[in-house]
C-alpha cells in the first residue's frame, strides 16, 4: 500500500508530521470518523465530517490556515484533530503535504 505523507494538527495547537496508509480507513483513524475535505490550491485539509454535531473542541491553528492560506470563507470553525496533505495530482489523487506548509505551521508556533 501506498504511503502519504500528511501534517496532522491538533486543536491544541500541537502539530506532527507523519506517513499514513493512502487509504480511506487510515484518513478516519487520524479524524476520528468520517472524512471531509477543504480544497485550496497548496492542499487539502481533511476533517471530521461531524465535528461540529459531535462538538469536538475548535482547531483554531487549522481554521487559520484554512482561511489565510486556502481562502475558505469562515462559516464556522475548524474542529477536531485534522490533516493536511499536498494538493491532488492530474488524476485527481492526493500528493505529500508540501514542505511549504509544514514551515507554516513550525513558524506560526
Amino acid at each position: 500500500m501506498a504511503k502519504l505523507k500528511v501534517l496532522i494538527v491538533e486543536p491544541s495547537g500541537e502539530h506532527r508530521e507523519a506517513e499514513v496508509d493512502n487509504e480511506l480507513g487510515a484518513f478516519q483513524a487520524i479524524v476520528g470518523g468520517y472524512i471531509e475535505p477543504i480544497y485550496g490550491r497548496v492542499g487539502t485539509i481533511y476533517v471530521n465530517e461531524e465535528g461540529l454535531l459531535r462538538s469536538l473542541p475548535v482547531n483554531p491553528l487549522a481554521t487559520l490556515f484554512a482561511e489565510r492560506v486556502l481562502g475558505r470563507q469562515a462559516q464556522y470553525p475548524l474542529v477536531g484533530t485534522v490533516f493536511i496533505v499536498g494538493p491532488a495530482d492530474t488524476e485527481g489523487d492526493d500528493t505529500d503535504v508540501r514542505p511549504a506548509v509544514v514551515d507554516y505551521f513550525t513558524k506560526e508556533n
